[in-house]
């Protein structure tokens, strides 16, 4: 015990050999592109840009430059709440993953299940909804290329300048699902010079993570830069059943080329091509064992190790777990492995092969020019998604299930070799999602100054298509659906936005984005067992229940409502007040809004009403955010940097990820958010960094009608705790003709539930997480060595819990990885 305070084996074999031969083809075409357009393209350097000096060596703060207003601007002078994490920042906080980021940003926070579906939460603000086909409403850029999926807004972190992120709506210039904010990550660009990195890191877990970039001119006014990653481990969580592999392993790799063309200083050119894999990936069914009941509201609550759940063993009459007390719905219970009931969270027993593959490939051309007295910037972006991931076996050991089987209820037997010792119980859950979906999207937009002007316009175009199939099946219970669908959407924006400066003190800001959208969906479902079937879509709404209740009398919508069109405004007003260079007052009044769309639920309902109740949810409205807000940025002395931001969230139609009954579906619901947040950094003597933020917030989502259908209750936004903050120190100072480094950082969560229905499963207690780390550099700066250890002092706290009372007796629930540690080592060359 831890001191805690798709088929066959043919079709896998035909995969891995389709993911290898894309691996190659990637990197020829990365490897290809830097060479091919230097052959094409005819041949004056890029002046290099000046460095800043860095804090450690003058004992003040460095000016930062963002970003954030589509433009290059001194963080100091924008009025947004932004947090800036430079390549140092990252590679001291060692991040290598996007939903690493929360290490080190205030009010941010994210839920994940696995790596390839993570959504991001700013300020209380995310979507729930686990479906493949959702936008998010926070915004993640890939330097220009807009992250659209949940399952592509997390990604491996390697040779970044800085990630900006910015909290609260960017309903202007960003537009596109910002409701809650947007994220961008900014990669090192081209430079003339010969130079890059190499980096190598080994920890826990047999953890090895190969990173490298290198840069240079092809001609003289072509250059080059080629980066890649390459992330494996084991997997932290350990597997007790024999035969069985550990889960919550990386194994992936990214590649990144960009090549820049300079002809002239009125025009620029820059191709970015990246390409990302998981081939089989053991980030699937990473749950801990953690047995649970529905209690008289339908939400599961934790059970206890000598508890029966009756509602599992008189469910219609009959008994699923067999009597057992402590178990799941299929009647296994093994406390040691049960964190709820004392047992070790980072311990599995889960059988089967659970995975993810994934394929990511982009690419985005961004032309720059100047015409008269506008600088034009038009970028073009085309992204391809694949990803199949598969879970069985969540916590439990399972009988191979195969599919369209009606297992008799409390059906064990011994599991295979080399297990056989172990009984193996019928699957309890089995979940399956698919996607194969292309991205297209173009913008162009325009700036000038005039007079006291600062104007930027321009509009934006982007066709989502894509297409999905799922499956949500508790075996154990003879329910085995499978669905497939379909959706596209054809979306475009036209937007304005004016900065006027009356003087060196008082600027206004006003902004406007007009949005269209047109989505079409086809969504058919079945369930191999009872028969049920449900179509929907442009074509026609049809069901059969085999039950003969469901009436189709009782369906509200048409079948107009598959082909929805959708419009809005966002808005954005600001004035400034600068009383002196480095003190900025805002106010400001921004208007975010996200589209409406589709709940396509990975499982059918359930023979009866439930049939009605799913079909008349599927369609859902957009929704508004109105954020009234007042910042501060201030520098106190040359030593001390001061930000303070106090906002009104007023949110219409909010899209709440609720379950009726036995179905998910996404309902439009009013919600308040207000809160204050507050970060410093000082530099009290040169080489020491202090740095400390805290985020004040309270919410409110309500009329939420939790799964009885009676009740109905006011409740938190997901994962908006009453509190949260970040913090850091860091000393450098010369040792050995070099230089070394200390560093601490930490983060403390209060209490927050996942969902909006807030189940007792689904509610986590306030956490705090404490980091460590020493770095060394050598006399004369080309080779950095580090060691590290996260979560020192062991802490267990969830990432993600879902309620899965209902289905199959158990809570879904993902905890972070234990105490790691790490060595690494960076060598530089060039330059």
């Amino acid at each position: 015990m831890q001191d805690i305070d798709r088929g066959s084996l043919a079709a896998s074999s035909s995969r891995g050999k389709a993911a290898r031969a894309d691996r190659l083809r990637a990197i020829a075409i990365i490897a290809l592109a830097g060479t091919a357009l230097g052959g094409a393209i005819p041949s004056t350097a890029q002046a290099a840009e000046a460095p800043q000096p860095a804090a450690t060596e003058t004992g003040g703060t460095p000016d930062i430059v963002v970003t954030a207003q589509r433009r290059e601007q001194r963080v100091q002078d924008v009025g947004i709440a932004v947090s800036v994490l430079s390549n140092k920042d990252l590679s001291a906080l060692n991040i290598n993953n996007a939903s690493d980021l929360v290490r080190a940003v205030p009010n941010l926070h994210y839920n994940a299940y696995a790596s390839s579906q993570v959504v991001f939460n700013i300020r209380g603000v995310s979507q729930n909804d686990y479906g493949d086909q959702q936008e998010p409403p926070v915004a993640v850029y890939q330097d220009d290329s807009y992250a659209s999926s949940i399952s592509t807004a997390s990604f491996p972190i390697f040779d970044l300048a800085r990630t900006e992120a910015l909290r609260g709506p960017q309903g202007t210039l960003f537009g596109r699902n910002a409701t809650g904010g947007a994220v961008q990550f900014i990669s090192n660009m081209p430079t003339h010079r010969l130079e890059g990195y190499f980096s190598a890191q080994y920890g826990r877990y047999n953890q090895s993570i190969l990173e490298g970039a290198i840069s240079g001119g092809l001609t003289s006014n072509l250059t080059e830069r080629l980066s890649g990653i390459y992330d494996r481990d084991d997997g932290y969580l350990k597997n007790i059943t024999p035969g069985q592999p550990d889960r919550g392993g990386n194994n992936h790799w990214a590649l990144r080329s960009i090549t820049q063309w300079d002809p002239s200083s009125d025009f620029r050119a820059r191709l970015t091509l990246r390409y990302g894999e998981a081939d089989h990936e053991r980030q699937a069914s990473m749950y801990s064992l953690s047995p649970a009941c529905p209690n008289a509201q339908l939400q599961g609550e934790f059970l206890a190790a000598n508890q029966v759940c009756e509602y599992w063993n008189n469910y219609y009459g009959t008994s699923y777990n067999g009597g057992v007390p402590g178990s799941t719905a299929n009647g296994y219970t093994n406390p040691a492995i049960s964190p709820s009931q004392g047992g070790d969270p980072w311990k599995t027993a889960g059988t089967g092969d659970s995975y993810v593959d994934r394929k990511m490939f982009a690419a985005t051309l961004r032309l720059e020019a100047k015409a008269g007295p506008f600088d034009i910037v038009s970028i073009s972006d085309y992204q391809y998604l694949k990803k199949y991931y598969q879970e069985v076996g969540d916590g439990d050991p399972e009988i191979f299930f195969p599919e369209g089987t009606a297992l008799a209820p409390y059906t064990t037997a011994a599991c295979p070799s080399p297990a056989q010792s172990v009984t193996c119980y019928a699957s309890g859950s089995v979940f399956i999602q698919g996607s194969s979906v292309n991205q297209y999207t173009q913008e162009l937009r325009a700036s000038t100054k005039f007079g006291k002007n600062y104007l930027v316009f321009g509009g934006f175009g982007m066709i989502l298509d894509g297409k999905y199939y799922a499956k949500f099946a508790t075996p154990f219970d003879q329910y085995d659906p499978a669905v497939h669908f379909s959706q596209r959407t054809t979306s475009f924006a036209f937007f304005a936005q004016d900065e006027f400066k009356f003087n060196d003190q008082w600027k206004v800001i006003g902004g406007l984005r007009y949005w269209h959208d047109h989505k079409r969906g086809d969504y058919h479902a079945y369930e191999t067992i009872s028969g049920l079937t449900l179509n929907w879509g442009p074509g026609g709404i049809s069901f059969y229940d085999p039950t003969g209740v469901a009436n189709s009398a009782d369906i509200t919508v048409s079948p107009s409502a598959a082909t929805p069109s959708f419009s809005g405004v966002t808005a954005r007003a600001e004035i400034d007040y600068k009383p002196g260079r480095d003190t900025l007052i805002y106010f400001s009044y921004n208007r975010g809004s996200k589209s409406g769309g589709f709940t396509f639920s990975t499982g059918t309902p359930y023979p009866g009403v439930a049939i009605t109740d799913t079909i008349n949810n599927i369609p859902y409205r957009p929704e508004t955010l109105n954020d009234y807000e007042i910042g501060l940025k201030t520098k106190i002395g040359r030593h001390v940097q001061f930000n303070l931001a106090a906002f009104y969230y007023d949110y219409q139609n909010y899209q709440a990820f609720v379950q009726v009954g036995y179905t998910q579906v996404v309902r439009n619901l009013p919600a308040t958010i207000k809160g204050i947040e507050a970060d410093f950094t000082v530099h009290p003597i040169p080489g020491l960094t202090i740095q400390a933020s805290g985020a004040l917030q309270d919410s409110e989502v309500k009329g939420v009608v939790l799964p009885d259908g009676v009740t109905v209750v006011n409740h938190n936004l997901p994962q908006a705790p009453g509190f949260s903050g970040n913090g850091l120190i860091r000393y450098e100072f010369p040792l050995a003709g070099g230089n070394a480094s200390v560093q601490a950082d930490a983060l403390y969560t209060g209490k927050f539930c996942f969902t909006v229905m807030c189940a007792p499963v689904e509610q986590e207690g306030s956490y705090h997480v404490e980091n460590a780390r020493i770095g060394f550099t050598p006399k004369g700066g080309r080779l950095d060595l580090a060691f590290f250890v996260n979560n020192i002092f062991n802490r267990a706290y969830r990432t993600y819990a879902f309620d899965s009372s209902l289905y199959w007796g158990d809570s879904a629930g993902v905890y972070a990885k234990p105490r790691t540690w790490g060595i690494s080592a960076k060598i530089k060359f060039g330059g």
